[in-house]
């Protein structure tokens, strides 16, 4: 199986058990990623998209359905939604356009303190927090081909996290059906539901 193909089975199952169990948030999930979305998605990264980047984003084009953007003095302020945080840190799916926003004010702050390592051009971030600088990024430079997956927070630059982004997803697919698993992204926490809401504990 394809790192995109193996992507694509993890997150049919992640959205089925969403789908049956924890409807309110599967809810805030996307539809699909258009031909436009993904192109906008090239266009405006420094870098190439990931072939399992883009096949996730066109099974559902994020976790943001029932967010919303303001118009604010010098662009727009998305407004997360609870429904939104469908991963086990509390972590947002981000949609195309949420990618590029959150890309692209992040490599403006490292020129503007002049240290490049705090945001590589190759750096995509895929999953963050709504309200604080934390999240997962997918590499996108590395010269082997792979892909793997950098944890960023406030205090410390991105560090290994995972070897791959299908290795994310199917230890959280496992967590969800069976209750069990080792996956990184889990970290032993376990899922129930709270008024059709996923809840990890």
């Amino acid at each position: 199986m394809s790192h995109a193909d193996a992507v694509r089975s993890s997150w049919a199952r992640i959205v089925r058990w969403l789908d049956e169990n924890a409807p309110i948030s599967a809810q805030a999930l996307n539809p699909p990623a258009t031909e436009a979305d993904i192109r906008e998605l090239r266009d405006s990264l420094g870098c190439q998209v990931p072939e399992v980047l883009e096949t996730w984003l066109r099974c559902n084009n994020g976790s943001t359905a029932k967010d919303s953007r303001i118009s604010i003095p010098g662009g727009v302020r998305l407004t997360p939604h609870l429904d939104s945080k469908v991963f086990p840190g509390g972590e947002v799916f981000l949609d195309c356009r949420s990618i590029v926003d959150r890309y692209q004010n992040n490599l403006r702050v490292a020129e503007d303190i002049g240290d490049e390592d705090w945001w590589e051009p190759s750096w995509i971030p895929v999953l963050a927090e709504a309200d604080a600088h934390y999240g997962l990024i997918l590499d996108a430079g590395q010269r082997d081909g792979s892909v793997p997956v950098l944890a960023y927070r406030e205090t410390d630059y991105p560090k290994k996290y995972a070897s791959s982004l299908e290795d994310l997803l199917a230890g959280m697919a496992d967590m969800l059906e069976h209750g069990r698993g080792d996956g990184v992204l889990t970290r032993g926490r376990r899922a129930s539901v709270q008024n059709g809401r996923v809840v990890w504990d």
